[in-house]
């Protein structure tokens, strides 16, 4: 069951959350996914994500090469950041056993 606090109203949360995000609290996962997820780790990490039960698991700066651009990007653009996303099957996951 989940926990409710009844004197704090939606907007609020939401609002904190974006103050957090702001604020370097929270760091947001996967943008371009369409709902907001957000990460409490705020260290360089990448994300290795379960296509099955979409869990999340954390992959550390050092556990990946530098993922950079290999041809000249678009006059004017500037480059703010490059965030890997590597899709699988995690290992408790009941569809990674139906493919054995």
């Amino acid at each position: 069951m989940e926990a409710q606090i009844l004197s704090i109203s939606l907007g609020t949360v939401y609002k904190n959350i974006k103050t957090f995000l702001d604020t370097g609290l929270l760091r947001e996962a996967s943008p371009m996914r369409g709902s907001l997820r957000v990460d409490a780790n705020t260290m360089e990490h990448q994300h290795l994500i379960c296509t099955g039960c979409r869990a999340v698991f954390d992959l550390g700066a050092d556990d990946l090469e530098p993922a950079r651009p290999r041809r000249p990007l678009p006059e004017g653009f500037v480059l703010q950041c490059c965030a890997v996303e590597v899709h699988g099957l995690c290992a408790s996951c009941p569809a990674q056993r139906d493919q054995s």
